[in-house]
């Protein structure tokens, strides 16, 4: 097993890059290619979507991909920034 696939992903970014091509996560979570490349730069996926990509993840073989790690991806990244300001 290589090692990309037993270290959880940390962003969106990294789960999107678990499938062999942009047409392949693009399929599985039935959208465009074009919409796939916008989340990669964003950073993110709609929650919608997440349920097929959860079900691709699990047809392709791609490990530690699942609703719970998409909401958590997600609360991450709306977590307010501190600035250390007082």
């Amino acid at each position: 097993m290589s090692t990309r696939n037993t270290i959880p992903p940390t962003s969106f970014r990294d789960v999107i890059a678990r499938w062999p091509a942009t047409r392949s996560f693009a399929r599985d979570a039935g959208c465009s290619q074009t919409l796939v490349r916008q989340w990669r730069h964003r950073d993110f996926v709609p929650a919608p979507y997440w349920q097929r990509i959860v079900e691709g993840a699990a047809r392709r073989g791609i490990a530690l991909v699942d609703i719970k790690l998409l909401a958590e991806l997600a609360a991450k990244r709306r977590a307010p920034v501190m600035s250390g300001r007082t």
